[in-house]
Formats: structure tokens, sequence, C-alpha cells
């Protein structure tokens, strides 16, 4: 799960990205509103759900993997809380789209 999760955040970023790319010449309507949608979209939602699973994945791991040590346990709770917090935060700090 944790690396699903930072698939989807890596996958968002370069969406969001690529939206912003420049092209040389003029491009049809049609196209300049997909290259929008994918910032304004596609990008979030994919860094939306890879935050998601990350947090889920952290404390799922926490939680379930009862071999580990306490302490590693608890620097997974923190971890997740972490993240929790920068989605809490507003989603500008993921990617700085508003």
């Amino acid at each position: 799960m944790i690396i699903l999760g930072l698939f989807l955040l890596l996958v968002g970023a370069m969406l969001t990205d690529l939206s912003r790319t420049r092209v040389a010449g003029t491009e049809p309507p049609e196209a300049v509103a997909a290259r929008e949608n994918l910032g304004l979209v596609w990008g979030p939602l994919a860094g939306h759900w890879g935050m998601f699973f990350l947090v889920f994945g952290l404390l799922a791991a926490a939680v379930f993997m009862e071999d580990i040590d306490v302490f590693a346990r608890l620097f997974l709770i923190i971890l997740g809380f972490l993240a929790l917090l920068l989605i809490l935060a507003s989603s500008t700090t993921i990617f700085g789209v508003p």
C-alpha cells in the first residue's frame, strides 16, 4: 500500500507538471482543455488517492506488523500522522495548484 501511494503521488505530480508544458504553435481548444484538465483534475485526483494509500499503508503497517520493534511501529504511526497533517493543510502543499 505504501509503494502504491508513493507511485500515485509520482503520477499525480507528473500529470500536474505535464499540464504546464508549452506547445510550439497553436493547438485546438480541445487540446488546451485536455492539457489543463491534466493539472486541474487528473493530477490532484491521483495525488489524493496516493496520499490516502500512503497514510493507510503506514497506519496498517504499524497496526498489523506485530513482529517489528515497538519504536519502529511508533515511527510508522508518527509518519502517518504527519502525512495526514499534510493532507489537512491543503492540496496546494502537494502540487502547488489552488
